[in-house]
């Protein structure tokens, strides 16, 4: 029996992620606890009731959406245990698929969060842009419609950033240049959506901000990984410290390869996303309708969860426990 395990990024946040487990799981407390110490922030007030507007700020959405994906696993792991044989993660969703795969300790995560988001709201602060999913339109036609409008040179920047499957592509963009796809993907029929994004993630608008960060990934210690891991930027899978790091370097101004990456999943017996929102798993069970795929957010999901696995509640793990 094969797991394949996988994590948000950014856009999965929502108010009130994590609340159902929070409130019966001290696993989760302690672990907001916690994270609230690290960074000195009120990570419940944060997650159950702030704003959607305060929660989409980048620095708080990528530790948050974080602190609830590890969380959860955690949960199904230490309770449960549920051990994938493999981890991949969208975007900052690595984060999670590492501390899950045991390179990264949960403090040194958030720790190393705050400043890549930092660094990332600075340089969209310098260099605005957004981020559009386009939907029913081939990536190569996808690619060439950004190729006209990509001149690094003027400061206007179009690029394919997540190749997020067959059918769902993002561009990054200067605002300009984003307008103008948008009316080219819709006179070919295709549909577009603005991302819940504070800024043109992933593309050459973070080179400055890859460059800042890469100084501080010096300062963490990354452990080889007992779980393999699906990278980002090359869709390859690592095990070894230091191509953890470099991958996570890397990463900030590199498109995310989460299509190419999904293709080394497909002879899993199952997927499971861990943390807020399903959409990942959803595009996988669009393209795959016959494989066993779920999202786990709420503890409910974990009956559902042992019934793919054609398995049984472990004996005194009832959902209603706080232990």
């Amino acid at each position: 029996m094969k797991i394949g395990m996988i994590f948000p990024g950014q856009g999965a946040q929502y108010l009130g992620m994590g609340k159902e487990f929070f409130d019966k799981e001290r696993i989760v407390q302690e672990l907001f606890d916690q994270a609230s110490n690290c960074l000195d922030k009120n990570f419940v007030r944060l997650c159950f009731a702030s704003s959607e507007k305060e929660l989409q700020n980048t620095v708080n959405a990528q530790t948050a959406i974080f602190l609830v994906s590890a969380s959860i696993y955690k949960v199904l792991n230490e309770k449960y245990g549920i051990v994938p044989n493999i981890v991949s993660g969208h975007s900052l969703g690595e984060y999670s698929a590492i501390y899950a795969a045991g390179g990264i300790s949960f403090a040194d995560a958030l720790y190393l969060l705050k400043k890549r988001s930092l660094f990332m709201d600075e340089a969209t602060v310098k260099n605005p842009g957004g981020m559009i999913a386009i939907f029913g339109i081939p990536e190569q036609v996808v690619v060439e419609i950004c190729k006209r409008y990509h001149e690094p040179e003027k400061n206007k920047i179009a690029q394919v950033v997540n190749f997020n499957s067959p059918q769902q592509l993002v561009i990054s963009g200067t605002f300009d240049e984003l307008e103008q796809i948008k009316l080219d993907v819709k006179s070919l029929k295709g549909k577009v959506i603005p991302l819940n994004v504070a800024g043109a993630f992933h593309s050459k608008l973070m080179e400055e901000a890859q460059k800042e960060f890469s100084s501080y990934m010096l300062k963490v210690d990354f452990k080889n990984l007992s779980i393999p891991l699906i990278n980002n930027v090359d869709a390859k899978i690592i095990i070894d410290a230091d191509d953890v790091r470099d991958s996570l370097i890397k990463q900030i101004s590199s498109p995310v390869l989460w299509w190419q990456s999904m293709e080394k999943l497909r002879e899993l017996d199952y997927i499971i996303q861990v943390g807020p929102s399903d959409k990942l798993a959803k595009i996988l069970k669009r393209e795959w309708p016959d494989k066993k795929i779920m999202a786990i957010n709420k503890p409910e999901d974990i009956q559902e969860l042992f019934n793919l696995l054609d398995k049984k509640m472990p004996l005194n793990m009832d959902l209603d426990s706080d232990k």
